[in-house]
This record gives C-alpha cells, structure tokens and sequence, in this order.
C-alpha cells in the first residue's frame, strides 16, 4: 500500500532532459484510488515553479481495512527540487488513527540526511549518479521521456524506510487505449518491477502516469478535477489489505497452533527467492518441510551475551531503540532480575503478549511508539520484543513471512502476512509474542529477515506466492 500511494524513487539512469526542456508552469492534478472497482480514496498533486527549480505537493487519502477493522491512511509530501527535477529536500508525513509518522530530508553533498521524529537521524549515501527524485516528480521526468516500445528506463528506487537505493526497471510497451473517468486517452504501457513486485503504469507522452495497477487490487487513475476526484467515494468500502495478500488452502489444519512438522507444496514463489532457513525450514525442489524446535534442546547462558558473532542482533537500530533508557527501564521490569537466557526469553514473550492490546494497525512502528502506546498488531508485537531482548542482552530479531490461521465453520483458512521474532538459545528459536507462542508452530513460515526496513522483500510474494498443505502432524 505505502509503495502504491507514496512511493519514493530517485532519478532514472541517463539523467533527465535538460532544465531548458522543462516547462516552468504550474501544474495541478487529482487522482482516484479504486480497491476492487470501488473509489476508496484519491490523491493530489500541485508542481509550482520556483526561481531555480519547482516545489512540489502531494497528499493522499485511503480507506482501508485490516483484520475487518476500519483504518483512514493520510500522506503528504513537500518536495523542493532544482530545474532538472534533481531533489533538494522534502517533508512526508503519514497519519493513520493514533499513528503519526513525520520525516524529513535534505541533500547534503554526496548524502541525503533524513530526519524523523520516530526513527531519529539517518544519513544515505546517494547513488553513483549524485541525484534523487521523488516519485511525484518521476511523473514530470517521464512525461518527457522518449518512450519506444521496448525500451527499458532503469532506476535506482529510494524508500524512506531503507538504508540504500534498490533496483527497479520499466520496461516500455506499446501504446493503448486506456478508458478514464474522463474519458478515452492513448498512454504507452509501461511494466514495472521492484523487488520481485510488479506494478503497470500507463504513461501519456507529453503527460504522465495516467493510470497505474499494483499488488493487493489497488488502481489509481486520472480524474479531471477535484470534484470529480472525490465524488463516489464509499465509507466503510476499503479492501481489507490482510484478505487481499492472504494465500489461501484447500487443505484445513486442524489444530495449527500445536502443528509441529508442516510439509507444504509451493508454487509462483520467485525464483531469486530460497525460502529456506534451515534447520527449522527446509526446501527442496517445490516442497517445503517446516520442523518446530524441541524445547529440550535449548541451551541457556547468563546474560548478558557480549560476543562478537551477535552484535548485529544485540545492537540498536532506528525501528529497535535498545539504548533508551525507557526501553531498558521495561527489559528490567518485564524480567524482575531474572538473568538465564531461556527464562528470560519466555518471560519477555508474556510480558509483550499481556501488556500490548491486539488492534489492527496500518503503520511503520518503532519500540518506543510501541511501548508508548501499548497496543498494535504482529508489527508492534515484534518491534518490542526485539528491542526489550536486545536491551537485556539476548540476541533477537525479527522473522516475517506468513502464519496459518483457520477459517470459519470448518473452512481451509489461508496464510496471512504476519510477523514474530527469533531468539537465540544455542540455536534460533522461532517465537511468536502476539500469540504468546514460545516456541512459535510450525506454521509460521518465514520469508524474511529484518526490521521493519526489510519487509519490502515481501512485496514480491504478495499475490504470487502459492502453498498447499501436503501433512500437517
């Protein structure tokens, strides 16, 4: 959803026209965002010239669900770029019920230093070609681009949420007929893949992005004008982001939370991914055996661990602020002196699991909003436990991939995106803290590792990915 509405993409490979091709004009756009052929939000878009380059606003606003539970999503960017469109600074902020996420950035020489309320201060190196731009002025760039059918346009896709560029490329298709709201127009098609996801854009010469597809059933289209770009919005009718990336089966699991060993049959996976993470997950061929650890085989030791082969797990991050005095303050509660790692692993899972309230949340969150706030869903479950583990000196991270959960009245039941943790106890052990699992079933399978900065490598699983449950014991 984030990427869909409020991407964020540096400048393509060669740069963009010269500053003289570019009209110094006012431009002014609104856009409707439809989830399963209904309108279920809109965005807009205001490009004012400045006396050296353009400012640039956006907002957007969504209606969506998670878990059944009504979510209002708001974004909204300022950008300042120079007459090549090459970005100078920018301003976002994403609102959705109590969660308010701001952040800034600035380039400064060869590093774009990003600041935010919740996640503190960053520096990014920028890539080889010295300049970024946003997505909204991406439309601007490839409004002069020369399109031809076959071309690929290469880019180097800036996300807030990561520490570096990643690779995405779109590929020029030939022109179509696309029906508007406003009427019929002809736009080059032009497909687009960002770490196994696809998006479609279709790009009007002269114009722009007029129309654009991404995973989860999303659509935004051109609309002629603010009237028309907020008439027939449905409240209550925003697609549930959890139903529309769940991968549902045929075969019903009957007690999933006390599932041991899980073989599972996979298909559309993509073929850059191993989804294997032995020993716990094994694949082979298309099959994929998933074994949940033997507590007896455990092994404790006091805390806190101090070497050198955890650092990367006992260290704080932006999302995992283990250095906090109020982060360590709760870690000291949560154990009430108790310093065996095992013990205390279990001992921060029931902590989390009791103290958080279990409410759906479209969020980016970080430990100390968690710890804040107090209630979120698996993201917020996962976020506190990594940092409360890492604060007592229990190597820890994050696990996220997909959870079996049954259906109603004796249906199948799907896989639905989720999130837990791994703590290290001789061996990494899977727990799950929104469940208060300790170890976490075998039905949690794991797709990738990492903060919240690492789950855009879900993006190519979502709508592709295919399991079917061969045993379940």
């Amino acid at each position: 959803m984030a990427l869909l509405i409020a991407r964020s993409r540096p400048r393509p490979e060669p740069p963009p026209a010269p500053a003289s091709t570019l009209p110094a004009i006012s431009g002014e756009e609104w856009r409707g965002i439809y989830g399963e052929g209904r309108k279920i939000g809109y965005a807009h878009r205001v490009r004012s010239p400045t006396a050296d380059g353009f400012a640039i606003a956006a907002e957007s606003a969504i209606e969506l669900r998670l878990m059944g539970a009504a979510q209002s999503v708001r974004t909204r960017w300022n950008a300042d770029t120079d007459r090549a469109l090459r970005l100078r600074g920018f301003d976002f902020r994403l609102r959705s019920g109590t969660i308010d996420v701001s952040m800034s950035g600035a380039v400064r020489g060869d590093r774009l230093e990003v600041n935010s309320d919740a996640l503190g201060a960053l520096s990014i190196e920028l890539p080889p070609s010295g300049s970024i731009t946003l997505s909204e002025t991406l439309q601007d760039v490839l409004a002069h681009e020369t399109l031809e059918p076959g071309r690929t346009l290469r880019y180097a896709l800036f996300d807030p949420l990561s520490a570096a560029p990643a690779s995405v490329s779109l590929t020029v298709g030939p022109l179509e007929r696309v029906v508007l709201p406003s009427g019929v127009r002809f736009a080059h098609r032009v497909d687009e893949e960002f770490q196994g996801s696809r998006f479609r854009l279709w790009v009007e010469p002269g114009v722009g992005v007029i129309r654009e597809e991404g995973p989860l059933g999303l659509t935004i289209v051109r609309e002629t004008d603010g009237r028309a770009a907020l008439a027939g919005l449905e409240p209550g009718a925003g697609i549930d982001l959890a139903s529309a990336a769940a991968i549902p089966v045929a075969r019903v699991i009957g007690a999933p939370r006390s599932t041991r060993r899980l073989r599972l049959r996979i298909s559309d996976a993509p073929a850059d991914h191993p989804l294997s993470f032995p020993p716990r997950q094994r694949r082979s061929g298309t099959e994929l055996l998933l074994e949940r650890e033997d507590p007896a085989t455990f092994r404790s030791f006091p805390l806190p661990n101090r070497e050198a082969r955890f650092a990367d797990d006992l260290r704080a991050t932006p999302f995992l602020q283990t250095g906090d005095a109020r982060v360590g303050g709760a870690a000291r509660e949560a154990l009430g002196g108790e310093g065996d790692a095992a013990r205390a692993a279990q001992k921060l899972l029931l902590w989390v699991y009791r103290s958080l309230a279990k409410v759906p949340t479209v969020s980016v969150p970080n430990a100390l909003q968690v710890l804040e706030q107090r209630r979120g869903d698996c993201n917020e479950h996962a976020v506190l436990y990594a940092a409360l583990a890492r604060a007592a000196g229990l190597p820890a991270r994050i696990a996220s991939g997909a959870v079996y959960m049954p259906g109603e009245g004796g249906a199948a039941g799907a896989f639905y995106y989720h999130a837990w943790n791994e703590v290290w106890l001789g061996e990494w052990v899977a727990v799950d803290p929104t469940f208060g699992q300790f170890p976490a079933d075998a039905t949690h399978v794991k797709l990738a590792e990492g903060g919240p900065d690492k789950d855009v490598a879900l993006l190519g699983m979502i709508g592709r990915l295919r399991l079917e449950v061969e045993d379940a014991s």
